[in-house]
């Protein structure tokens, strides 16, 4: 039996999906159809001579991305085209190709992969990604609020080591977040992730941004990214942290309807234990979930790498105890580093007791 929204195969004593609660179905010869698109006015349109678009996926803050059919071989992707009104700006538009350069130089097996990229005839960039089936772990956290330990560390070790192998090309993603990360359909084994999006990337270049700019996710945004000083790989480790914190307790460390306010919780306010949360979380785990998300880069994990170690020895992949990262910095008190910075925290310092 299949299930028509996470694509999940089960056997034929379930009537419903267990991950979701949605109704089985008999699967078909070909799964294909069963991805779920919406009607589009763009139902046959060809792209570049090549990928036949057949029905609508999503919507993101740039783009719009298509189920497609390659004309050639019939392989199903995904067709992500930047939206019109952004296709003229050249940030934006060599921020959306920038998955590109990315994909390319790291190939690694927990990155999505960019099979082709071009333009449209009206101008518009199109990137073609392999077909994800599943969802994303965004979806499955506000689904589910607090995941398993070890189905979560899998996830975590996934994308540490993406992460890792990201940094180790001199590129920091910026933007890590439960909906930047996607968990592909693997009924009864380890879940299997592919870390998306890298158009808020830093390459080792430099940024396609102007200074001072913020950009990424507030709620899981480090203390020096949120004031546009400058970043490196304990960027992405911090916003890590904020990822497991969520995973493994349902809540966010810091949640205000106040970006202001939000930003100085980063800044100056410390984060919840997450065993108050969940009192039965492996302590280690917590400490964990802490140490990655310390204010001052130099008391974090000083790279992805180490987190990567400590997680694959909680999972038993590796011998020993988890080694954490070490306080370096007393007190862990987040210090602005340039005349911009210092200002904006200064004044972020008056929100919060």
């Amino acid at each position: 039996m299949l299930c028509p929204r996470c694509q999940r195969g089960y056997d034929d004593t379930q009537r419903f999906c267990p991950e979701d609660g949605t109704k089985l179905v008999d699967p078909p010869e070909n799964p294909a159809p069963y991805v779920v698109v919406k009607p589009t006015q763009e139902l046959g349109a060809v792209v570049d001579g090549r990928w036949v678009i057949c029905g609508f996926l999503g919507q993101g803050g740039m783009a719009r991305v298509y189920l497609a059919e390659d004309a050639k071989t019939r392989a199903r992707v995904a067709l992500k085209i930047l939206g019109r009104e952004h296709a003229g700006d050249r940030v934006t538009r060599e921020r959306f190709l920038r998955e590109i350069d990315v994909a390319a130089e790291i190939g690694h097996p927990n990155i999505a992969r960019v099979l082709d990229a071009g333009h449209r005839k009206d101008g518009s960039p199109f990137l073609v990604i392999e077909l994800l089936v599943g969802e994303s772990l965004g979806e499955r956290v506000r689904r589910e609020r607090a995941l398993p330990e070890a189905f979560a560390l899998s996830v975590i070790r996934q994308v540490a080591s993406a992460l890792a192998a990201v940094h180790a090309a001199g590129i920091i993603h910026r933007d890590v977040k439960p909906d930047n990360v996607f968990l592909l359909d693997n009924p009864g084994g380890e879940p299997r992730v592919k870390v998306m999006d890298f158009g808020m990337a830093k390459l080792r270049e430099g940024p396609v941004t102007q200074v001072g700019l913020t950009l990424g996710t507030l709620p899981y945004m480090a203390p020096e990214q949120a004031l546009a000083d400058p970043l490196d790989g304990r960027t992405d480790i911090y916003a890590l942290g904020v990822m497991m914190f969520r995973m493994l307790t349902g809540k966010l460390p810091f949640d205000s309807p106040s970006d202001p306010l939000l930003v100085a919780q980063h800044l100056y306010v410390a984060p919840r234990s997450p065993r108050s949360l969940r009192p039965d979380l492996d302590s280690r785990i917590e400490e964990l979930i802490l140490s990655a998300m310390r204010k001052v880069p130099g008391n974090r994990y000083s790279s992805m790498d180490e987190v990567l170690e400590d997680v694959e020895r909680l999972l038993g992949m590796r011998a020993g105890e988890p080694t954490f990262a070490p306080l370096r910095i007393e007190p862990d008190v987040y210090t602005p580093q340039n005349p911009m910075s210092k200002t904006t925290a200064r004044y972020l310092r008056t929100l919060v007791p």
